[in-house]
């Protein structure tokens, strides 16, 4: 088995066809079928399932592929660490982000951190913060940000500020002329709620757990998979739903930020990352970069 190998299946899996990862990997096809068949032999056991000029993964293909990924991505970590120019800083940094970091704290760490390192980019992945540490433990990210628990294991974290989440309604709202309300006023009230993997949505369940307290009685508007999305509904009076502090004001003109009384609504925001996990250069240097400007 060797990376070549591994880099085929993954191809073919990407993009369901021989032809299309041949190409995408700059050899020909019968080149391709034949590192596949030879992987097939080592492990002893089918990886795809030929249909017609496509191809799927089998059971054992996925979790194969699982490995492949894993595999790559340590191996370009490595030749990143250990190549022939340990001075130069580039490549590719993936983030897996949730929402809320994803829109409002990246661009900004971004823009600071990159500055004059013209060979970095970054790729943002948006998911629920649920999801972080699979993405991460599967390798289809390097870092993440999210509401992550610093005490996650296998995991470490770099705290990146704080966020709060409050109550976003609509200019027209009855509410929306007071600074906060109590969390009995809510009865009877459209609510927009967030998917359940949402790290906003968990702030408002835990922090209801942790006071003894239920949202009153109310009415399920719709459930949305973004902030953005909730945003986007509150300004057209649809409902009132929980959102970050810098998301209600993002849209003055039509949606007011209301907080609720006797209820703390901040959380951790943090950079995450696997332990001991082997990094390429320019990824370290970002985790440098957010460790220092956490201490300064």
């Amino acid at each position: 088995m060797n990376i070549a190998e591994l880099e085929a299946l993954k191809a073919v899996a990407e993009t369901g066809s021989f032809t299309r990862a041949a190409n995408h990997l700059g050899m020909s096809q019968p080149g391709l079928s034949r590192q596949i068949q030879r992987l097939e032999r080592e492990l002893g056991t089918r990886l795809l399932e030929r249909r017609g000029t496509g191809a799927i993964l089998t059971d054992a293909g996925r979790e194969s592929m699982n490995f492949a990924i894993r595999t790559i991505s340590d191996f370009d970590a490595l030749v990143s660490r250990f190549g022939p120019d340990p001075s130069a800083l580039t490549g590719v940094i993936r983030i897996v982000a949730s929402t809320t970091p994803a829109e409002y704290l990246i661009p900004g760490l971004v823009a600071e951190f990159t500055g004059d390192r013209t060979g970095i980019s970054v790729e943002v992945l948006v998911t629920d913060s649920a999801q972080v540490a699979r993405m991460l433990g599967d390798r289809q990210a390097d870092l993440g940000l999210s509401d992550m628990p610093s005490t996650s294991v296998g995991f470490s974290a770099i705290s990146v500020g704080r966020d709060e989440v409050v109550l976003a309604v609509s200019n027209e709202h009855r509410f929306a002329d007071q600074r906060s309300i109590t969390i009995d006023q809510l009865r009877g009230e459209n609510i927009i709620e967030r998917e359940g993997g949402s790290g906003t949505w968990q702030t408002v369940v835990q922090a209801l757990s942790s006071t003894g307290v239920e949202l009153p009685e109310h009415k399920v508007s719709m459930t949305l998979g973004s902030t953005q999305a909730v945003i986007a509904a509150v300004a057209q009076n649809l409902g009132i739903g929980f959102v970050t502090v810098q998301a209600a004001n993002s849209r003055p003109d039509e949606v007011t930020a209301v907080r609720i009384d006797g209820l703390s609504l901040e959380r951790d925001l943090s950079l995450v990352f696997e332990t001991g996990r082997v990094r390429a250069r320019h990824t370290q240097a970002f985790i440098d970069f957010v460790q220092n400007r956490s201490e300064s």
